[in-house]
């Protein structure tokens, strides 16, 4: 008796330790589905290049500062032309900067009060919607937060290139800059469900960096050259 006790014993640990191998071991879709999605994380890895190096986006936004103070030039070495005259060539880039804060006063600002409000945000309290808001919140929120971090520079390249560097062509360029950031924030508060390759902000994001850091570097290089003048 004590020696078929043992073997149902030993029976029994056997079971036991091929279930816990059948629950341990991985299936074979288990394998296939790990290897599917490093391939397709390899292969978006691939899709998306790294941007270039810094140093190089540097100099072509020197380049084309340069061209710009190079050829919409006003001479260095003549002073600042009398106020109504400066004020008639600054006026366009300034009508510019007001509309665009007013749209983002009416438009992004005032987005973000309906996304709140179309998920009662008034009767709920901070601490889950800081941590973990309804993606169409956070879009709006993101949206009008990056429009505040490309304000201050947008305001310093608009005015001094204008005044420094040439007005008609400053206010193209603010002009350029408002329209692709207009619709980068429409773009960004209608990406809900959808990936950033699809929402497409970057086709507008690329060319507005363009268009701002060449009213920036054309307003250094105005610099330069008039303290050298």
């Amino acid at each position: 008796s004590n020696q078929e006790s043992t073997c149902k014993s030993y029976h029994h640990i056997i079971l036991i330790a091929t279930c816990n191998l059948k629950v341990l071991s991985p299936r074979p879709s288990a394998l296939i589905m790990v290897q599917t999605r490093s391939q397709s994380s390899t292969m978006s890895s691939a899709d998306d290049p790294a941007p270039p190096p810094a140093v190089a986006i540097f100099l072509i936004y020197l380049l084309l500062g340069t061209v710009l103070s190079l050829c919409f030039r006003r001479d260095p070495g003549t002073p600042l032309p009398p106020a109504h005259e400066l004020a008639r060539n600054v006026s366009p880039s300034m009508a510019i900067i007001c509309f665009f804060l007013v749209s983002y006063s009416l438009l992004d600002v005032m987005a973000v009060g309906a996304a709140k409000q179309k998920y009662d945000f008034s009767k709920k309290k901070f601490g889950p919607w800081v941590h973990n808001p309804p993606e169409e919140v956070y879009l709006a929120l993101r949206a009008q937060t990056n429009q505040v971090e490309q304000l201050p520079g947008f305001l310093i390249g608009s005015t001094f290139f204008s005044i420094l560097v040439n007005g008609n062509v400053g206010a193209v360029l603010s002009l350029v800059w408002v329209v692709l950031r207009r619709l980068y924030a429409s773009r960004y508060r209608s990406a809900v469900g959808k990936t950033i390759q699809e929402s497409g902000i970057a086709t507008c994001t690329i060319p507005a960096y363009f268009a701002l850091n060449a009213m920036l570097m054309g307003t250094a290089v105005q610099c330069v050259r008039i303290f050298l003048g």
